[in-house]
């Protein structure tokens, strides 16, 4: 009887422990104006539309140009690219952003990609360091930083590339 008994505290307390547990590290969602999230939002009919209306244009004007490796070489556009959810946390979490812009750039493989800042309620590009480095140091003595100023500012960008990493049962997913 005591055996059965010391089973059954065993388990409440594992129940309780994996309570506490799930209580203390659930995921809260991030706060979201509905109002001004519905400004951005369309169907996703229409978002499909507008992916299969971009591969046809970037078709047509393949077939425009006497080099048809033109736009492969010097203008390699990817389907989509992926940003994983701390790039983007890391974006909104900036002091004093609002929102993200997103450009369009030509790194040195010739791949147009996306590169990402956050933005200020006034619209304005938010410049400066967007992941603390947390690299060598020893102990007592402070991090000298010799770096040029340039490269004390960042954005985002090595998103991955489709079709590296594509949802093909997406309606904006192109064949």
């Amino acid at each position: 009887m005591k055996r059965s008994q010391s089973v059954l505290y065993l388990v409440i307390l594992l129940l309780l422990v994996l309570l506490v547990y799930a209580w203390f590290f659930r995921r809260t969602p991030i706060p979201v104006n509905n109002e001004l999230a519905k400004e951005h939002v369309i169907p996703m009919t229409e978002a499909a539309a507008y992916t299969r209306a971009f591969a046809d244009a970037k078709n047509r004007l393949a077939a425009q140009l006497k080099d048809t490796s033109y736009l492969t070489r010097e203008f390699n556009l990817p389907v989509c690219e992926l940003f994983n959810k701390d790039a983007i946390a890391t974006l909104l979490n900036k002091e004093g952003a609002t929102g993200i812009r997103i450009y369009l750039g030509l790194n040195e493989k010739r791949e147009v990609c996306f590169v990402i800042v956050p933005t200020s309620q006034e619209g304005k590009d938010i410049r400066g360091k967007l992941v603390a480095d947390n690299g060598f140091s020893i102990p007592g003595i402070s991090k000298a930083v010799a770096l040029p100023p340039d490269q004390l500012e960042e954005a985002l960008e090595r998103g991955i590339r489709c079709p590296h990493m594509c949802d093909f049962d997406s309606p904006l997913s192109l064949p």
